[in-house]
C-alpha cells in the first residue's frame, strides 16, 4: 500500500501545475467552508440573544365573562367606573400561585403576577390605571411591564421597596408630576421616585407600584370582597421565539379561560433563523460542490492525457484495483493538501478579521476557530477528493491495454 501513496506523490510532483490547480481548488472551498461555518455559528450565538428575545413575552388574563371560569374569582368594586382591565377590557381574577404552575412548563422562562386596576380620582374625576408588579422580578416584568432601563428620570423602586410610585412619561406630562411629587391613590399618597417610558408593553398601566402596594390599594376599593391571593393578569417570558407557540398553547391547557395577548414579531424572529442558517449552509455546499466539479474535470482531462502510460501499466501487469488504487491516491492527496492549506488560511484570515465584520454583529469579538470545524473542513475536502477521483479511476481502469497503447 505504501508504494501507491509513493507513486502517487511523484505522479503530483511531476504535474506540478495540475496539482497546483487542484490543490488551490480544495484550499479555497475549505478556508471558504471553514470561514461561513465559524461566522454562522458566531452569528447565530450572538443574534439568538436578539432574536430569540424577540416578542418572547405575552401577557395571559380572564375576561369578564358569565359564568367565571372554575378557578376565577369576581370582585366589583363599590365605586362605578373602576375595576380590573387587561388590554382594554375587564377581567376576573385567577390564583396568584397559577403564575408559578405556568413558569414550570418547558417553554416557559418566567412568569409573574400582574394587578391592573382602573382607578377613578374622587378630585377631578379622571380614570387612571394602577399596574402592581413584583420589583424582584426583572425578566417576565422587564420584558411585558417596565424596566429600570426604561427610565427617563428618576429612579427605579429596589427589589424590597415598597410605598413607592413610577409615573408612565405621557400620564406624567398630563398630570405635570415628576420625581419628588407625590399622586393620590384611594385615599392615601405615595412619592414618584420614577418617570419610565416603556414603549408598547402589553401590560402597560399609567402608575406603576409594588404588588403588595397595589393589592393595599385595590382592597381599599372593594370594600368586604378584599384579594386574597390573586392577581388579574399573569406576565410571561417565553424561553425562545422558536417555542412561543408551543408556550401559548401550554397556558391555555393550564388554564382554559384564559386569553392569550402577544406581539406577532416573534414570528418572522424564528424564521429569520433559519433563514440565515439555510443559506450560510446551501453558499457551503455550492462551494463545495463547485470544487469537486473543477477537480472531477481536472482528473478526467489527466486520465486522457495518461491513456497510453496507463496501457503500458496494464500491459505488464497492473490490475484494475492497482490502477484505480494509484488515481484514487493522487486525487486524496491533492485534497488533503489542500484540505489542510484551506484550514490554515481560514485560522489565519479568521485571526486577523472580526468576526463581527462577516456575521454583521456590530462590537463582535475575535473567536477562535473550533477543532470540529476544522476536522469537517479537511473531512469535506477528502471526500471530494475521493468522488473527484473515483469517476476517472473508474474510467481509466474499464479501458483496455490495445486500444490505449494505439492512442498518441
Amino acid at each position: 500500500m505504501g508504494d501507491v501513496w509513493d507513486c502517487a506523490w511523484r505522479e503530483l510532483r511531476r504535474r506540478r501545475g495540475r496539482t497546483a490547480a487542484n490543490v488551490l481548488g480544495y484550499l479555497l472551498a475549505v478556508a471558504t467552508a471553514v470561514v461561513v461555518i465559524t461566522a454562522l455559528r458566531f452569528s447565530t450565538q450572538a443574534a439568538a440573544r436578539v432574536l430569540d428575545s424577540t416578542g418572547t413575552h405575552f401577557v395571559a388574563f380572564a375576561p369578564a365573562v358569565l359564568p367565571a371560569c372554575a378557578e376565577c374569582s369576581v370582585k366589583t368594586p363599590e365605586e362605578k367606573g373602576e375595576g380590573f382591565v387587561a388590554c382594554g377590557v375587564s377581567t376576573h381574577l385567577v390564583p396568584v400561585d397559577l403564575a408559578g404552575k405556568v413558569k414550570q412548563l418547558p417553554a416557559v422562562a418566567d412568569a409573574s403576577p400582574y394587578l391592573c386596576f382602573r382607578f377613578k380620582d374622587p378630585g377631578d374625576g379622571h380614570s387612571f390605571t394602577v399596574g402592581g408588579f413584583d420589583p424582584r422580578n426583572t425578566t417576565a416584568v422587564g420584558t411585558t411591564c417596565c424596566a429600570a432601563t426604561d427610565i427617563v428620570s428618576g429612579r427605579f423602586p429596589r427589589p424590597e421597596e415598597q410605598g413607592v410610585v413610577l409615573l408612565e412619561e405621557a400620564y406624567a406630562r398630563l398630570r405635570h408630576a415628576g420625581p419628588g411629587d407625590r399622586v393620590a391613590i384611594a385615599g392615601a399618597t405615595f412619592p414618584v421616585v420614577g418617570v419610565v417610558n416603556p414603549g408598547i408593553r402589553p401590560a402597560k398601566a399609567d402608575i406603576y407600584m409594588p404588588f403588595r402596594d397595589a393589592e393595599e390599594a385595590i382592597n381599599r376599593r372593594l370594600g368586604a370582597t378584599p384579594l386574597r391571593g390573586e392577581a388579574n393578569v399573569l406576565l410571561v417570558e417565553v424561553a425562545s421565539a422558536k417555542v412561543q407557540d408551543e408556550a401559548i398553547r401550554a397556558v391555555r391547557r393550564l388554564h382554559p379561560g384564559l386569553v392569550v395577548s402577544s406581539y406577532a414579531c416573534y414570528r418572522p424572529a424564528a424564521q429569520v433563523m433559519g433563514m440565515n442558517e439555510g443559506a450560510a449552509w446551501l453558499l457551503t455546499i455550492i462551494v463545495a460542490v463547485a470544487a469537486v466539479a473543477l477537480s472531477l474535470k481536472s482528473q478526467l482531462a489527466a486520465v486522457l492525457e495518461r491513456r497510453r502510460e496507463i496501457g503500458i501499466l496494464k500491459a505488464i501487469g497492473w490490475t484494475d484495483g492497482n490502477i484505480v488504487s494509484q488515481l484514487l491516491a493522487e486525487s486524496v492527496l491533492q485534497a488533503a493538501l489542500g484540505g489542510l492549506l484551506g484550514c490554515a488560511l481560514a485560522a489565519a484570515f479568521l485571526g486577523l478579521a472580526p468576526v463581527g465584520a462577516l456575521s454583521g454583529v456590530e462590537g463582535a469579538a475575535r473567536v477562535a476557530l473550533s477543532p470540529v470545524v476544522m476536522f469537517a473542513g479537511v473531512l469535506l475536502a477528502l471526500l471530494g477528493g475521493v468522488v473527484a477521483g473515483a469517476i476517472p479511476a473508474l474510467r481509466a481502469a474499464r479501458q483496455r491495454p490495445a486500444e490505449a497503447l494505439r492512442s498518441i
